[in-house]
């Protein structure tokens, strides 16, 4: 599917994950100015070289090292991105961790360090990055917003207390945010993906928590687009996206 993002400015938050790089990328592709946001400055100058190398965009992504959890930074994100570009039309939340400590762990276990860094990664992060971007598309009378949830926050898995909780709170933050603001012209939407193939699995320390059937980071960001690219009178409700899992079937011995 082609998609057209000519002229709009795009920010993406997580830029170097799977699917933050996967959805730069193709917008990318549909002619965004493209504002990349990650911890990670090597890779972001990687990953601007490689959408800068399309040459579908007018001008060179702007490549931005910040932390999702500073509110001071959230506030130069926007601010940077409107001394670049003039406007911010669309927020792609992408930025979040499964875990910090490395292996799988019981809530009863889980240490209040760990709850922190994970809420505030992915909740408190997303409010922040949400936050920061609503003045100018306030000004516009426009903007699209998608907030990457997950399958576990529409039910809750064991060994991933945090993370689930996090991923519910921002469905609840982001319907919360759409019933203000849509009558200014945001477009506020949560996509809840099932297992993607991205590095976030690492994050586990066992393989077997892996699933055997996974989302490519390429399908979600298609799904993503089609999400900021439907008329301006249509949205799309916590779509859940999963992978087909196909039947292998027993050999006759």
């Amino acid at each position: 599917m082609a998609f057209d993002l000519t002229s709009k400015a795009v920010i993406v938050t997580g830029a170097c994950g799977g699917i933050g790089a996967a959805t730069a990328r193709l917008a990318a592709e549909a002619g965004a100015d493209l504002v990349l946001v990650d911890r990670d400055s090597d890779r972001l100058e990687a990953l601007a070289g490689e959408v800068a190398a399309s040459g579908q965009q007018r001008r060179t992504p702007l490549t931005l090292c910040c932390d999702v959890a500073s509110e001071a930074d959230m506030a130069a994100m926007a601010e940077k991105a409107l001394s670049r570009y003039g406007r911010i039309d669309v927020l792609v939340s992408c930025a979040g961790i499964l875990r910090t400590s490395g292996q799988p762990r019981l809530i009863s276990d889980t240490s209040i360090e760990e709850w922190r860094s994970v809420i505030e990664i992915n909740l408190t992060g997303t409010f922040l990055a949400n936050r920061a971007v609503l003045p100018a598309m306030t000004a516009q009378g426009e903007g699209d917003i998608v907030n990457l949830s997950s399958v576990s926050g529409r039910q809750g898995r064991a060994f991933d207390g945090p993370y689930s909780a996090s991923k519910f709170g921002i469905i609840g933050l982001s319907e919360s945010l759409a019933e203000e603001v849509h009558r200014q012209g945001i477009r506020i939407q949560t996509v809840l993906p099932d297992a993607v193939e991205t590095d976030l699995w690492g994050q586990s320390g066992s393989t077997a928590m892996k699933p055997q059937a996974m989302l490519s980071p390429d399908r979600l960001a298609s799904l993503i687009l089609t999400m900021v690219t439907l008329p301006r009178d249509t949205f799309l409700l916590n779509p859940v996206i999963k992978p087909i899992r196909t039947r292998t079937r027993k050999k006759k011995g």
